[in-house]
């Protein structure tokens, strides 16, 4: 595979439009860097690009290109484009909300969780929260799912959407809700309820557990509690853990 870079802005998936000499991107200033300064790459290089929803290309740099003052010198890579194919979305969706670890251990959980195939990860606060993410963390977190999306070789990043409390997240729609708790029990059935839903939402709590009455509101908006392991995990491993059991199992219940 080819070194992966994220470019906002693909040509359409039709090779007749643009024209030929038209079909360009442009890396923007951390891609273009990366690219010249860490993986050492020249003009004639091939590449692949993505725009993170979906559309995936071959490419070659044409030139790298150092911005004037106005853009405070900063560099870019020119690109052309070949064919550009459209990916479809995993099915079902899915997102989790879940407590945030301490330190490094937060954006190793959210790469890991990108690399796994999760669509939305939501920081959440809960009554035994210890982080509570403001918005440079979110930004740090927006930047390991987006490693993880170059690494892995997924057309889609995973979107990170704000802090949220857990009451706000209950209200969110989604045809089958789960809460990880150590006092639920297993899932019966699981890939046949994954081929019967579009939307999965994840409920993952801190190191601390939930309190009952967060039990409480979560069953009465009809989450289940799943135990889906037979010990108390940390957050990030719980976390991965679910993700990648509900992905192998959507992926096998054929």
């Amino acid at each position: 595979m080819p070194p992966r870079f994220f470019c906002s802005r693909l040509p359409p998936a039709s090779l007749s439009e643009p024209a030929p000499e038209e079909r360009v991107c442009t890396l923007g200033a951390e891609e273009a860097k990366h690219a010249r300064k860490v993986l050492r790459l020249s003009a004639g290089a091939a590449i692949e690009v993505f725009d993170g929803d979906g559309k995936v290309a071959e490419a070659e740099i044409i030139e790298f290109v150092r911005g004037g003052r106005a853009e405070g010198g900063s560099e870019s890579a020119v690109c052309r484009v070949g064919e550009v194919r459209e990916v479809s979305a995993t099915r079902p969706r899915l997102t989790v909300a879940s407590s945030v670890p301490k330190g490094p251990r937060a954006e190793a959980m959210v790469n890991q969780l990108g690399q796994l195939g999760a669509d939305v990860f939501v920081p959440m606060r809960s009554d035994r929260s210890v982080v509570e993410p403001g918005g440079g963390k979110v930004e740090r977190y927006a930047k390991a799912s987006l490693a993880a999306t170059k690494q892995s070789g997924r057309a889609w990043t995973m979107a990170v959407e704000p802090t949220v409390r857990l009451e706000e997240i209950l209200d969110r729609p989604a045809e089958l809700r789960l809460i990880l708790d150590p006092g639920g029990a297993a899932l019966p059935n699981l890939g046949e309820r994954l081929n019967e839903t579009e939307d999965v939402v994840l409920l993952v709590g801190p190191e601390g557990g939930w309190t009952e009455e967060e039990l409480a509101k979560a069953e009465a908006a009809s989450f289940t509690r799943w135990r889906m392991a037979e010990y108390v995990l940390r957050i990030e491993t719980a976390a991965t853990a679910a993700v990648s059991i509900l992905r192998y199992a959507a992926t096998a219940k054929h």
